[in-house]
């Protein structure tokens, strides 16, 4: 996908922009959380969790909870889920600069393997997220942690169409990624399972079929 300038809504654009000119810019993981607890029926479930370090606009004070995004499963047998636990999310490489839309994999407090896309603003303060997490399979360990763009193997691809890619995250897992950038915003999703299979080698993408 070509890169562009990405939308964002203009509250939270002017926000942005102010922090930046101020040198108040955030650290994009001290501004999300990662919250794992037992659901209903006894599932394993994990939030993301977008926390306002600041009021950027009349709407949002400081600490408000702006985004969220979940994902729940069953748990195998002999695994429990732990009952709450709140945490900021990890920052694998505290050296490198963040773009527009992050990969981040990690493990939550109930022992999954985790990946999730986190999209930023200007003032580094996450916007967006979507996670995707599932328990190994017996004899498996979830991967380490790592944070990297999503990949983009056709930079020259159609903006204007929703694109999906094929990839390995770093537990081994086959995930898919679709993207939309045709409207006010960029919007992405993801899903990644454990695959009986060789999971998929190189990235691959493709418009979502009309």
């Amino acid at each position: 996908m070509r890169d562009r300038v990405r939308p964002v809504r203009l509250p939270l654009l002017l926000g942005a922009v102010a922090l930046t000119a101020a040198g108040c810019g955030h650290v994009p993981t001290e501004t999300v959380d990662i919250v794992s607890f037992t659901g209903a029926g006894g599932t394993a479930c994990t939030v993301l969790v977008a926390v306002s370090p600041a009021s950027p606009d009349t709407y949002t004070n400081a600490g408000d909870e702006t985004d969220a995004s979940i994902d729940c499963e069953a748990p195998p047998r002999g695994r429990e889920p732990v009952r709450q636990d709140r945490r900021p999310l990890p920052e694998p490489e505290p050296e490198r600069d963040w773009e527009w839309e992050e990969l981040i994999t990690t493990t939550d407090a109930h022992g999954r393997a985790c990946t999730l896309v986190a999209s930023t603003l200007g003032s580094g303060v996450v916007d967006e997220t979507r996670i995707d997490c599932d328990y190994p399979p017996e004899g498996v360990e979830p991967g380490e942690q790592t944070r990297r763009q999503p990949p983009d193997p056709d930079p020259e691809s159609d903006d204007d169409r929703a694109s999906v890619v094929a990839f390995t995250d770093a537990h081994g897992r086959a995930c898919t990624t679709m993207t939309s950038r045709g409207a006010a915003r960029a919007e992405v999703d993801i899903d990644c399972a454990y695959t009986a299979g060789e999971p998929p080698g190189d990235a691959e993408e493709a418009a979502v079929p009309r």
